[in-house]
């Protein structure tokens, strides 16, 4: 009997000591927040856009450019020891890209002025730019660009009643300033200059200076 009694006070002092830990595991198990199906996916779907922007490259920002205008070329020419100024007009087309900014970019230029006759005399003149350049805003629509870089130029000139007949290609150096208006997102006018110096002594086409319309479009 006296063995019973002492089995029970210890089952019941055991009870009083474990209490205190069934309640604070208790208290500690109501802090479980439950999360609804929608707040998963928001989460996932949080937690994959993260990821994706982290592996996003630079040239995700690199915009591309191309365009077309309408050209015209001053051209001082020199053969048998005669000096000739020549103008002529065509076609140019652009295509150049952003140089990791908005604010500088690359841009080959290729210009076709077809051929020009009067009387006896014939001249042909062919251009392909390459031109590192900076751009930026004035005001309101308008922004303004300057360039430069290396030009090299296809020039035929020839006059059967004076003895001339050139063939050459020069390269020259180039410089170019424009301004631009933005007339759409993607979409731009404007009109640039440009001149021209041979590189070269021995050449005919010795200088020469272009006016271009152009169309402007980015991607």
């Amino acid at each position: 009997m006296q063995i019973i009694k002492t089995i029970q006070f210890a089952l019941i002092a055991a009870s009083l000591f474990t209490a205190p830990t069934l309640v604070q595991a208790a208290s500690g198990s109501s802090e479980y927040e439950e999360v609804s199906y929608d707040d998963l996916l928001n989460e996932l779907s949080a937690k994959k856009q993260k990821v994706t922007q982290s592996s996003t490259s630079s040239f995700d920002d690199v915009r591309l450019h191309a365009g077309i205008g309408y050209a015209n070329s001053f051209t001082n020419i020199s053969a048998n020891n005669q000096n000739f100024n020549r103008h002529t007009n065509g076609i140019q087309l652009s295509l150049g890209m952003d140089l990791f900014s908005p604010n500088w970019y690359s841009e080959g230029v290729f210009k076709n002025y077809g051929v020009s006759s009067s009387g006896s005399e014939e001249f042909t003149l062919r251009e392909l730019d390459l031109k590192i350049g900076y751009t930026n805003r004035l005001e309101s629509i308008w922004s303004y660009s300057i360039s430069s870089g290396l030009s090299n130029r296809f020039l035929r000139f020839s006059d059967s009643s004076k003895g001339i007949s050139v063939n050459e290609t020069t390269p020259s150096l180039i410089v170019s300033t424009g301004f631009m208006a933005q007339v759409h997102k993607h979409l731009s006018l404007g009109a640039e200059v440009s001149a021209h110096t041979a590189m070269v002594n021995r050449t005919s086409d010795k200088n020469s200076f272009d006016f271009a319309f152009r169309l402007n479009t980015s991607l």
